[in-house]
């Protein structure tokens, strides 16, 4: 079993600690492994076949470029280029008490590399889940893999995907199938996960419980009600992604 998930309950913080610091940055990570057991983070390829951490799949809404440009069409110089921060500054997403002065003392081109993340993983000892957002490619996978060995954190890292043919594909690392959709327990069973990771609005206790009878737990994204956290663990739920403290 992924050593932290023999926890009784887990917080997973969803692209960090983002209701507070903008999303899938190393500063929104760093405040999230204060409150949370483990952090989510999203890896998406340049054009030139480098990792960056970045969820949208267009870079208009998140970062100072209001044109619908795929970040996979970006090199990677072009990316750490970007401003990702300014923009959560400015919407404030969460309607949060914001510590501006802090906020605008960051640096403003923000978006890590994959392994500056598992660098920083190392540094601080701590848990992490890798989602992979591209279409499934051999190459993506064999470099992830060929990454999180570098760094030595094949027993801290579980890697997940709504893309099922890189949890198909993938052996001898932790890892965790996505849905947004109703599944059966006959469709997960194929896939030897080591966690289910489903919408909360498709959670099912019946499933949950005869997953765990298979060694298999259950974590529910995203939930940023304390109520609703307290009675998805109670519902047999080890671990829930959440946005806010």
């Amino acid at each position: 079993m992924f050593e932290v998930f023999k926890k009784e309950h887990v917080l997973i913080a969803h692209r960090g600690l983002r209701s507070l610091y903008p999303e899938n940055t190393l500063i929104a990570f760093e405040k999230a492994i204060k409150h949370f057991d483990m952090i989510e983070f999203d890896v998406q390829y340049t054009k030139d076949f480098e990792p960056v951490i970045f969820h949208d799949t267009y870079i208009n809404k998140k970062t100072n470029i209001n044109k619908k440009i795929k970040i996979s069409d970006l090199s990677f110089e072009e990316v750490k280029k970007l401003d990702n921060v300014s923009w959560f500054i400015k919407s404030n997403p969460f309607n949060e008490d914001l510590d501006y002065r802090f906020l605008n003392s960051l640096k403003k081109e923000a978006i890590p590399s994959l392994d500056e993340v598992l660098s920083f993983i190392t540094d601080n000892n701590i848990f992490a889940n890798l989602e992979i957002k591209m279409p499934y490619s051999k190459n993506i996978l064999e470099d992830i893999k060929k990454r999180v060995v570098k760094f030595k954190l094949k027993d801290q890292v579980i890697i997940s995907s709504f893309s099922l043919e890189y949890i198909k594909e993938l052996k001898g690392f932790y890892k965790a199938a996505l849905f947004d959709k109703k599944v059966t327990l006959k469709e997960i069973l194929k896939y030897n996960l080591d966690a289910f990771h489903i919408n909360k609005e498709n959670f099912s206790k019946n499933l949950t419980l005869k997953l765990l009878e298979k060694d298999i737990v259950t974590n529910v994204y995203t939930v940023n009600d304390k109520k609703e956290i307290e009675n998805l663990f109670k519902n047999g739920v080890k671990g829930i992604f959440s946005d806010i403290l």
